[in-house]
């Protein structure tokens, strides 16, 4: 059996959560993200902990959490003592599945219409 991976998140120094699953067959991810707008001057600045069980397609929550500069933020690799998810979102039906697929592809059609050999 291969050896199971998640992490263990801190935000300045206090522990954030241990985020992993107990299964082969997963995702777990930490974002951080910066985000400025020039259209509306908005900023984001955060961190997401989260994952997902690629048998059944469910996503989880550990962690969302603002930032401020300055903050530290540290991951270390962990493979025991997972802390359960905060949070689970809807598990998308082939329908819903099929539509972001269709959107996404529409969208990358009109991207490249310029790139596309027309035959």
């Amino acid at each position: 059996m291969k050896k199971i991976f998640g992490f263990k998140v801190s935000l300045n120094e206090q522990e954030i959560c241990r985020a992993g699953f107990e299964k082969e067959d997963s995702i777990v991810t930490c974002i951080l993200h910066s985000v400025r707008r020039a259209n509306d001057e908005s900023e984001e600045l955060n961190m997401q902990i989260g994952g997902m069980n690629s048998e059944t397609h469910q996503h989880f929550d550990w962690a969302i959490n603002d930032l401020n500069g300055g903050d530290i933020v540290t991951i270390e690799v962990i493979s025991e003592k997972f802390d359960a998810p905060v949070s689970e979102r809807p598990k998308l039906t082939e329908e819903e599945l099929l539509n972001m697929k269709l959107k996404h592809y529409h969208r990358l059609k009109e991207e490249l219409k310029d790139h596309i050999d027309k035959e």
